[in-house]
């Protein structure tokens, strides 16, 4: 690792460090909500809508493995895996939930007496689970933690064959939805589509977000180090455009560039670590064509 790498991850520890009560308070309740809606809604008629969570219905209808166990098993050997492929600083922000998911759907299981879903419609059940899955997953991500899983395989099948994590997790979901309907049929498979499409539209409203992708305009004296983090650490492109200040007329770099809205948070303040007299404005981008 190059010493620009070391300073990167410096800056993204120091931001990790930041207000960690309030981040681990927010994502132990994303978690606890994310296992209500499953075992709730979706567990009970088996509907699976991807994750280690969905090929757990799956495994626990041929073996008959307790859900919690399966998902404690694949996500500890996935972060191992994960351990030698990625590295120790991007695993240790995964341990907790690993430990905390097949605890908290366990002890989720309990509301299933208190919200009996059984009698109800199958669109209802996907609706409602769909916003409550949303919404606990939604609070996970803005809490910068994980829960380990898929998360996890997205990053190694981006860090090592360059694909995106947008594209791996709906090639990965959609395997294991197809996979789904030879065990609960066409009509389940349909349904865990329309409950993913609304999870993944109420995670990002929760997220304060309205688009997948962000642009960001960057206006800064330090562009070569926010540059830098940018290409090296993120893997994306950026484009230099020349700006002057319309009051001071001072010369300044403008750097343009797209951010998936999933790492909108982590990246606003990484840049204001870098520079902390940056000026940025950063917008909803709904299409891209090309590259720059």
């Amino acid at each position: 690792m190059n010493k620009e790498n070391i300073i990167f991850d410096e800056f993204i520890s120091k931001i990790n460090s930041e207000n960690r009560s309030e981040r681990i308070t927010v994502f132990i309740c994303g978690v606890l909500i994310y296992t209500i809606a499953f075992s709730v809604f979706f567990s009970p008629k088996n509907i699976v809508t991807g994750g280690t969570t969905g090929l757990s219905l799956i495994v626990k209808s041929i073996f008959n493995i307790n859900t919690g166990v399966f998902v404690f098993c694949a996500s500890l050997i996935i972060l191992i895996i994960g351990f030698f492929l990625l590295g120790k600083e991007t695993i240790i922000r995964t341990i907790f939930g690993v430990v905390l998911l097949p605890l908290f759907m366990e002890f989720s299981s309990v509301f299933c007496g208190l919200l009996d879903v059984s009698g109800s419609s199958m669109f209802m059940v996907v609706f409602f689970g769909g916003i409550m899955m949303g919404f606990g997953n939604g609070l996970i991500i803005r809490s910068g933690f994980s829960v380990g899983g898929f998360q996890t395989l997205y990053q190694i099948l981006y860090k090592y064959f360059g694909i995106s994590i947008g594209k791996s997790t709906l090639t990965l979901n959609g395997i294991l939805i197809f996979v789904s309907s030879f065990f609960f049929g066409i009509d389940n498979a349909m349904y865990a589509i329309i409950g993913l499409y609304i999870s993944s539209y109420i995670t990002d409203k929760v997220m304060l977000e309205t688009s997948i992708t962000k642009s960001f305009y960057i206006v800064t004296n330090m562009d070569k180090d926010i540059s830098e983090y940018i290409h090296e650490v993120l893997g994306y492109s950026t484009t230099v455009m020349e700006g002057r200040g319309g009051y001071s007329n001072e010369e300044k770099k403008v750097l343009m560039c797209a951010i998936p809205t999933r790492q909108y948070y982590m990246v606003k303040e990484v840049i204001q670590e870098i520079d902390p007299n940056v000026f940025f404005l950063i917008t909803d981008i709904y299409e891209i064509y090309g590259g720059m």
